[in-house]
Parts: C-alpha cells; sequence; structure tokens
C-alpha cells in the first residue's frame, strides 16, 4: 500500500493505493472515509446476475450480458469485485461524492474495465428516468447505521456509515426496484439489527423470494451482516440461509472467508428453486 498525503488543506483529500481479491483487483481510495473491506467483498460474491437475466427474459443477448447497477459505488469496490470474478456483464455504478466519483473513474480505468464498467455521478434517488426498469440486478452497500450512533469523524466516512440523514435505507429498496427490470434481482448488505427494514421495504415494493444470508464474526456471536436479496415482481416465501462464519476462535479467517477474500463466489439458491416458476 501507498499513500499520497496532500500538502495543504486546499489540496485533495489523501489516498491511498490498495489492492484486494488477492492482488487481483487495484484501487485507489480515501484514507479518511470509507474503506473497501469484508462487507463489500461479501456482497460482491453473491451477486449472479445470469440466474436473474435467465428468469427475466428469452432473450439470449441479455443472457450473456446482463446489466446491473451499483448504487452507491463509493470508489467501486463492489462493481470491481463482482466483474473480475465474472467474465460477462456490464455495470452502471452511481455515487454521488464527487470526489469519490473520480476515485471510481480512475479505478475502472486502472484496472481495464472501462468496458464493462461505466461510472456515473448522481444521486440514487434522482437517477435519469432512461435508467428505469432495465437493470437484471441491481446491488448495494448502503449506509446502514443507525442515526443515533456515534458519527465517525471524517464527512465521507460519516456519509457511508450513517448515510445524510435524508435518505432512509426504504429510500434504498424503492430506488433499487425502481431501477430494476421485471423479475430482476435486488441484493442489499446491512447491518444484521436492520434487515427487518429491508424486508419491509422489499415486501411493501412488491418484491418477493427474499433470501437472507447473516454473516457471522465467530460460530458462538450473533450475526453482524445480512446479504438480502429478492425477486421484483415475484411471489414465493422467504428463506433463511445457512450463511457464513467469518473468523474461527483465533481470530483467524476461516477456509471458507479466504476463499471468498480470494474472489470465489456465493452461490444464493432459494430451497424452493426447483418449484419456482421462471
Amino acid at each position: 500500500m501507498t499513500t499520497s498525503q496532500p500538502p495543504d488543506d486546499a489540496s485533495p483529500p489523501a489516498t491511498s493505493d490498495d489492492s484486494f481479491l488477492s492482488g487481483a483487483v487495484l484501487l485507489r481510495q480515501p484514507c479518511d472515509g470509507y474503506r473497501v473491506g469484508t462487507d463489500a467483498v461479501m456482497l460482491a460474491a453473491t451477486i449472479n446476475p445470469q440466474n436473474s437475466s435467465q428468469n427475466n427474459s428469452q432473450n439470449n443477448s441479455q443472457k450473456k450480458d446482463p446489466r446491473m447497477l451499483d448504487m452507491g459505488a463509493g470508489v467501486g469496490g463492489v462493481s470491481l469485485a463482482v466483474r473480475t470474478r465474472l467474465s460477462h456483464g456490464h455495470i452502471t455504478a452511481i455515487e454521488k461524492d464527487a470526489f469519490c466519483a473520480e476515485l471510481l473513474a480512475h479505478n475502472i480505468a486502472q484496472n481495464n474495465l472501462s468496458q464493462a464498467i461505466r461510472p456515473v455521478a448522481g444521486d440514487i434517488t434522482q437517477m435519469p428516468a432512461m435508467l428505469r426498469a432495465s437493470f437484471d440486478a441491481v446491488f448495494a452497500n448502503p449506509p446502514f447505521h443507525h442515526a443515533s450512533d456515534k458519527n465517525p469523524r471524517f464527512r465521507r466516512r460519516r456519509l457511508a456509515h450513517n448515510g445524510d440523514g435524508q435518505t432512509s435505507l426504504t429510500d434504498w429498496v424503492r430506488a433499487g426496484l425502481w431501477a430494476l427490470r421485471d423479475k430482476g434481482r435486488l441484493s442489499f448488505i446491512v447491518r444484521a439489527d436492520r434487515a427487518d427494514e429491508v424486508m419491509i421495504a422489499l415486501r411493501d415494493g412488491g418484491a418477493g423470494e427474499i433470501l437472507l444470508y447473516p454473516l457471522w464474526s465467530y460460530a458462538t456471536s450473533p450475526a453482524v451482516r445480512m446479504v438480502i436479496t429478492a425477486r421484483k415482481g415475484v411471489k414465493g416465501a422467504m428463506a433463511l440461509l445457512p450463511g457464513l462464519v467469518l473468523h474461527r476462535p483465533s481470530g483467524a479467517l476461516t477456509p471458507a472467508t479466504q476463499k471468498v477474500m480470494k474472489g470465489e463466489g456465493l452461490i444464493l439458491t432459494h430451497p424452493a428453486a426447483q418449484h419456482i416458476k421462471p
């Protein structure tokens, strides 16, 4: 990791040049903002748009090249991880913070993914009308800490963790469903104690086949994160999947987690999938 430190307060924020997925992805990110970590990698590992596009349409071109949307993309951690693991699909990555949007564009180019990922500077609650109902898969790692939680010191980390105080998790779900095609899949990673808010918003928005995939720090601890996916405009019961334990008692990553952190995918399948009509 190398760090670039600005000479004075008038200069752009300090950044560091890092890598993840065992060096497969290069990343420039703010030193004082949200730092790409386990949450981004875990969410990215669950994205499998080929399944959504197959259920979505008989158009072969869509099956081969599904369209995805990364809402609140930050510097691109989730998008880069998804497109590095998959050999197909086009991602639109939208980010409203101007500096992060610049880094997003830089990171896409640095990883030679300019043909696969399109950066867009904008707000997820004010997306262009042309994006409505146009994606096979939508995903987000939204701000999910409570407003009453201690605010991080730095503004960008505060926005990433706690949000702007105006956009709720319900707004994120609504925006994702707005952008999805019928039967497309919406995927979030949130704090486990806020999963109920996302589930209610999904049901209110007409989404079904909700899958809950818990992440535990240790086998004996409560779940700390929840990956939640659902399909737009379908009916189907919720399913709680086995999930993943991240750490051994020693603190080291479990073998399964190590595989994901190196770029391996996680397949989230509804237990009644063989009985579900596309």
